[in-house]
This record gives structure tokens, C-alpha cells and sequence, in this order.
């Protein structure tokens, strides 16, 4: 239940405090006099949509305060980390608190913890609940229709709703990943052709490091004239009998070892004419070697050319500038193709998979919308009950289902009401027949079943009796009044037959000093009460006649 209300520096609010009465609490004004403004500001602290420029004072913070009661038996159903409960006797309290700054920022809070905006409008919508005069959710829109019909059908109906919902995920869950593998799969443009260049550098037999080992070949074989001559001279040199090379380091070795005979302080001259000796061996293997690989075949060097020319071909094809690039690539392509023929596989299975999630989907829908429709004869008795109380007896109503055309997150179904008010006239859709009271009456009949089927704490109406008049505005304020012994009920009103029938009386007034305007409102009291509803039954003299009218409306409430 909504306890207080605290506005500062709103529109043209400068500051109000409000302590909020249970039961029915009436707001009446002159026209113009700010009645939206009392609403505006609620709305913003409940997490609507303002902007500093349209809302805000110049140079001032605009803060807007609703203080809620909530019984400690319901805490569980909203209880976040985000933000701390306060209680006291059993009742815990919720404030919910909007700031708006001179520079736009805007900044939301429950019991002084900053919460996201989100946060603030999903605690708020279960607190109370405001009908403006373009509120048609309920009836208008198929969302609102399947709120109403869920309040009339059989207990199943939440499971079902929760079963569609899980059937919905699953089944955009199984779409997604369908939809990602087509994309993975659709960087193949042309199978066959992957194929065929795969193969290809697969016959190519490419080894890491076997370019540089051709080049460095290449360039052995293009002058090997040149290098036989020099290894034959080497060899020649390292093997001459008397100057050779290895027959001097045999000498020197020999010499070393007649000095280490005579004396051991240079041993280690024996041990360098060895390792002379040594490397003069390893030395002339090497060249050995050498000799003998110019000595291969001769159309080695053919080859060679032939190969290099063949790899150089393959990576201009292929746009890589050398081997390892080309080797990458080659990977790249490989992985491609075995993902296209495992996706063929995987694609099936995926396909499958959302045909499976699709035929859930659709049993799904399929029941909740037979235990939706089992709460539709209930629903349509309830409603034109409550329309035959406000001066609607002919009146029938019929829920209507039709297929989507694609099963949404809302159902596998779309609803409309269909509405005919007197008879003989052929049932149509509400939306396009029902007058503006016929509209506010039905609206007030549907907020009424929810209000006591779905334990509303607080109802706000934002002047619903719009179109009524008489003996129905009467009725329509005792449907009202009976409305608040199942929750608390504010109504913004012009009819002096609802503000009679109020257990509490605002009204706004709008004041001016020449230089600036205000509005502001007040609590009355009897006798200011009195006055008002006169004020509302006639011109705004206040006669006699008008004030005993209003006196003897105001006796009838009780």
C-alpha cells in the first residue's frame, strides 16, 4: 500500500508531503489546475521516462519519493540483492526514489541502494498499478487479454505458461545454433572446388624447410665446375705425402710428443697436434662429401629448378608470399573441408534438433491455449455482470483466439475481445466499436477482477469515469468504493459522484503571485469537502441547491 508521498522541485511543484489514507482517496481540481502533474510525478518515481526540460525546475534536483507498505508475508516474491528490506511490526516498508538533475542524469533508488531503472519498474509494477486515460493494455492488446483470461482459468494455466516459456527458449536456442552453424558453414562457397585445391597441395607433398633446402641446392648445382675444381685442390693440399697438409699436422703432433718426453711442462703440445690432426680429418670428410654430391646426377639440377618453379606457381595461386605461409594456408583449407563435410552431419542433427524443438513449441501452444480458453466463459460472465452494474445489461462479450502466423514469446496464439452493446448489433472487435464510457467502464470492471484476484495492493485511475454521466457515474463510484475494501484506490476525477464516495479528498489547485505559478494539493477536510463536490455539481457558485446535493451524495457513500 502506498503510505507517503514526497515531491520536490517537480514541474510546478515546489514541495509536497503526503501521508497516503487506505481505502478510496479521491483527486478532483479545476481543469488545467495540474491533477497530470500528481501523476507525473508518481509515475517518475515508480521508473517512467522524464527528461530534466519537461519535468525539472532551473538550477534545482527534481526528487520524487513514493514510500510503500508491504506485508512480511510477501517480501519473498521481490526480495534482491541489490537492496536491503526495512521492517518494523510485521509490515516491512519499500521507498522507492527517483532523482533527476540539472543536467539530465537521472538516478534510481530502493531504501537509499542506487538500483538500475530496470530494477526500480519491476518492483514498482507489482505495487500498484495505474489505468491513464490511454491505457488500454488489457483489452487492446493481446498480452493484456491472456493476463485476464489466466485470472479465470484453471491453476494449470501458470504451469502451462511456464512450459510454453521454456518450449520458447529452447526452440530460439535450437534456431540460433542452427543459424550459426549455416554461417560456419557458408564460408564455403563452392564444395567441389575446395575439394579439388585441397588435393592439390596435398599431391604437392610440401615439407617445412624444403624450399630453402632446393634453393641452397639450386645454387650448389649452378656452379659446380667451379666448386669441383676447388674441392679437388682442397683434397689435394690436406693429402700431399711430404707438404701436405695432414702430413705436417702428423709432424707437428710427432714433434710434441718428443718434447713432452724430455719434459712434462708442455703436454699440452701434444694435445694440440692432435686435435689438429682431428679437425683436419673432419675437414677433409666434409669436403669429401662435397666432391661426392657434385659428382650426382646430372639432371639433379633440372630437377631442382623444376620443383622451385613448381612451388613458386602454387603460392602466386594462392597469393602467399612463402612456404610457411603457404603450409598455413593449406591448413586452413584442409580444416575448411573436413568442417564442411562433418557440418553435412552436423547440419542434419541441427535441423532435427529445431524440427523437435518446433513440434514442442507447438504442443505447447497448443495447451496453454486450451486451458486459457476453459477460463474464457467465466471471464465473459464476470465482465458483463459487472458491465450490467454500470448500466451495460445488453452488453456481450466473446474472447476470440487465432493462430500467429509464427509462434512468438507471447504464445502460439493472439486473443481479442469482441464486444456488441445492445442487441441485434453483430459482435466486432471491442477496439473499433465500444464508445469512450463504454471503454471506461469495462476498464474499471477488468481492474476490479484483478484487484481481487491478483491481491493489487494499490489502483490508480487517472479520471477512467470519462464518459459517463448520471445514474452510471453513481454506480460507477460505488464500484470504486467496493473496489477499496480490496485494495487501495486513488482516483483522479471531474464527477461529483466518485469524489462523494471517497474515504479520503485531494484537490490540486494551481496559485500564482504574479511572477510565478505553482500548483499544489491539499487534504480536505469535511466541510472542504462539502464544498468541493458542490464546487463539481455546479458552475462553481456555491448554492444551497449544490451544497445540499453534495451533502446528501456524501451521505449515501456512508
Amino acid at each position: 500500500m502506498l503510505r507517503r508521498l514526497h515531491i520536490e522541485r517537480f514541474a510546478l511543484i515546489d514541495q509536497l508531503d503526503l501521508e497516503v489514507q487506505p481505502g478510496f482517496t479521491v483527486v478532483t481540481g479545476e481543469t488545467g489546475a495540474g491533477k497530470s502533474i500528481f501523476l507525473g510525478a508518481l509515475q517518475l518515481a515508480l521508473g517512467g521516462r522524464a527528461e530534466f526540460a519537461s519535468v525539472g525546475q532551473p538550477g534545482f534536483k527534481c526528487v520524487v519519493e513514493a514510500e510503500f507498505s508491504v506485508p512480511d508475508a510477501r517480501k519473498a516474491e521481490w526480495t534482491s540483492d541489490d537492496w536491503d528490506w526495512w521492517s518494523s511490526d510485521g509490515t516491512a516498508s519499500l521507498i522507492l526514489r527517483r532523482e533527476i538533475h540539472p543536467g539530465g542524469r537521472s538516478r534510481a533508488f530502493i531504501n537509499d541502494s542506487p538500483v538500475r531503472l530496470d530494477e526500480l519498474k519491476r518492483i514498482s509494477s507489482a505495487l500498484v498499478d495505474i489505468h491513464s486515460q490511454r491505457d488500454e493494455g488489457l483489452w487492446a492488446r493481446s498480452e493484456g487479454i491472456v493476463l485476464l483470461l489466466e485470472n479465470f482459468a484453471p491453476q494449470s494455466a501458470l504451469d502451462a505458461r511456464l512450459q510454453y516459456g521454456a518450449a520458447w527458449n529452447a526452440y530460439v536456442a535450437r534456431e540460433q545454433e542452427l543459424r550459426d552453424l549455416e554461417a560456419e558453414l557458408g564460408s564455403v562457397q563452392d564444395p567441389e572446388y575446395l575439394n579439388f585445391v585441397v588435393q592439390e597441395l596435398k599431391a604437392l607433398n610440401l615439407k617445412p624447410g624444403e624450399e630453402a633446402q632446393l634453393r641452397q641446392r639450386l645454387s650448389t648445382l649452378s656452379h659446380v665446375t667451379e666448386l669441383h675444381e676447388t674441392c679437388v685442390e682442397v683434397l689435394e693440399s690436406l693429402d700431399r705425402d711430404e707438404q701436405g697438409l695432414s702430413a705436417l699436422a702428423s709432424q707437428l703432433r710427432r714433434a710434441g710428443e718428443r718434447v713432452a718426453r724430455r719434459t712434462s711442462a708442455h703436454e699440452e703440445l701434444v694435445e694440440q697436434g692432435l686435435a689438429l690432426e682431428e679437425l683436419l680429418r673432419d675437414l677433409r670428410a666434409q669436403w669429401s662429401d662435397l666432391l661426392e654430391q657434385l659428382d650426382a646426377d646430372p639432371t639433379e639440377l633440372a630437377e631442382a629448378e623444376e620443383r622451385l618453379a613448381q612451388l613458386d606457381r602454387i603460392q602466386r595461386k594462392h597469393q602467399c608470399s612463402d612456404e610457411a605461409a603457404l603450409l598455413a594456408h593449406m591448413d586452413v583449407l584442409t580444416r575448411r573441408q573436413e568442417l564442411w563435410e562433418q557440418g553435412q552431419e552436423r547440419r542434419a542433427m541441427a535441423q532435427a534438433e529445431l524440427a523437435r524443438a518446433q513440434e514442442a513449441l507447438a504442443r505447447a501452444g497448443e495447451l496453454w491455449n486450451e486451458i486459457l480458453l476453459q477460463g474464457a466463459p467465466d471471464l465473459v460472465t464476470a465482465v458483463c455482470q459487472g458491465l450490467a452494474e454500470l448500466a451495460m445489461p445488453q452488453t456481450q462479450i466473446a474472447v476470440r483466439a487465432q493462430l500467429r502466423p509464427a509462434p512468438g514469446p507471447q504464445g502460439s496464439y493472439s486473443y481479442r475481445l469482441e464486444f456488441s452493446a445492445n442487441p441485434g448489433q453483430p459482435m466486432q472487435e471491442l477496439s473499433k466499436v465500444a464508445s469512450g464510457g463504454e471503454r471506461s467502464r469495462l476498464m474499471l470492471v477488468l481492474k476490479r477482477y484483478l484487484a481481487q484476484r491478483q491481491g493489487l495492493s494499490t489502483v490508480l485511475f487517472d479520471e477512467i469515469d470519462t464518459g459517463v454521466s448520471g445514474g452510471t457515474a453513481a454506480k460507477m463510484a460505488s464500484v470504486l468504493r467496493a473496489m477499496s475494501t480490496d485494495a487501495q484506490v486513488l482516483a483522479i476525477t471531474h464527477l461529483p459522484q466518485v469524489a462523494a464516495k471517497g474515504n479520503q479528498h485531494w484537490v490540486v489547485e494551481k496559485t500564482s503571485d504574479g511572477s510565478a505559478t505553482r500548483t499544489r494539493l491539499r487534504v480536505l477536510d469535511e466541510t472542504e469537502r462539502l464544498d468541493e463536490v458542490a464546487r463539481l455539481l455546479s458552475d462553481g457558485s456555491l448554492s444551497s441547491i449544490a451544497l445540499a446535493q453534495a451533502q446528501a451524495l456524501m451521505a449515501s457513500a456512508d
